[in-house]
């Protein structure tokens, strides 16, 4: 199946053929010391940091100077996703409560001090319970949040993180549409959810759009097909190389109407293997099969670093396979 866009270029579906084994030396960090446990990677891209100089594409149009980092951190069955650009940072989601400090231990392995953007895309442990261990570890510039009525999330976890961030020296926004952030050279938009949603948490999350160069992002959380419907009828170019599809692929998200809009050529999927949810679904993975979308997949290759350029990405590892959550973990057990 052809993915046709209008004034861009193709990325190509390349493997990195070479990866760099040693963090430049300012860090002086080995790359066997920032691999987190249990991950699949073999190695890491030079010192995320390290930026390349200005380029034109063969247009002459000025491409977005030097790489941007996406890394899908492998935290089991919830999300964490990092995103480094010349020198800023941002994490989109903080893992679990009991994941949380691997985070910390992955980010501070990458010499990260500093996060600039702190996105909780929505109050579900699965997603911000490891919020607090990242706020009180690191220097932190902004946290994004969804605004959540009073009383409507009583958890313990929830209502410590919200006492720290009261209490502490943050600097706290809530997400509105149409708001961008500059990460770098990388831009950051708001997309959604259009409307304040009633009862589900899920269609709380928080769905960004990162841009950078000719490369698009789309990043859903838990946005369920609701909230999908909501931006298709907004109008908003949803048009993206890379979709992290949604609630860790439930078929509660990803309408065919929604991934069509994206026509992404890879997708991410932030699951555990065995999960009693079975994430992600047979119906979510074949019509990701049907479309051609290369799938990396945390439950099946661990934590995964896209290197995107102005025009094209590469991933640290080969794709994973269009099995379902259930029949991933059949296999895994033989």
């Amino acid at each position: 199946m052809s993915n046709d866009k209008s004034n861009r270029k193709k990325p190509a579906k390349a493997i990195i053929a070479v990866i760099i084994l040693v963090i430049a030396s300012i860090f002086g960090i080995n790359v066997a010391d920032i691999i987190p446990t249990g991950s699949n990677i073999s190695s890491l891209p030079a010192t995320i940091f390290e930026q390349k100089n200005d380029t034109q594409s063969e247009s002459g149009v000025q491409e977005a100077s030097g790489e941007l980092f996406l890394t899908m951190i492998d935290v089991g069955q919830a999300d964490s996703f990092l995103l480094v650009q010349d020198e800023t940072v941002a994490l989109v989601d903080c893992g679990t409560r009991s994941t949380g400090k691997d985070v910390v231990e992955y980010l501070k392995g990458l010499g990260i001090n500093k996060i600039d953007y702190v996105f909780g895309t929505h109050p579900h442990d699965d997603h911000m319970g490891g919020m607090y261990d990242i706020i009180t570890n690191f220097e932190i510039g902004k946290i994004i949040l969804p605004k959540v009525e009073s009383g409507k999330v009583t958890s313990n976890w929830y209502i410590k993180l919200m006492q720290e961030i009261k209490t502490g020296d943050y600097e706290l926004e809530y997400a509105k549409v149409g708001t961008t952030y500059g990460l770098g050279e990388a831009i950051i938009k708001v997309i959604g959810p259009i409307s304040s949603p009633e009862d589900n948490l899920n269609n709380y999350s928080i769905v960004l759009k990162v841009s950078f160069g000719e490369m698009d992002v789309i990043m859903t959380g838990d946005a369920e097909t609701e909230v999908e419907k909501e931006i298709l009828e907004s109008g908003e170019n949803i048009d993206a190389e890379i979709l992290k599809v949604g609630h860790h692929g439930s078929n509660t998200s990803s309408s065919e109407e929604f991934i069509d809009a994206i026509s992404p050529d890879y997708a991410l999927i932030s699951a555990k293997v065995g999960n009693k949810y079975e994430h992600p679904m047979e119906s979510t993975m074949n019509k990701l099969e049907s479309r051609y979308i290369e799938v990396y997949r945390t439950d099946e290759n661990g934590t995964v670093v896209a290197t995107i350029t102005s025009n094209d990405v590469s991933f640290s590892c080969e794709p994973g396979d269009y099995l379902s959550g259930k029949d991933l973990e059949k296999r895994e057990a033989k």
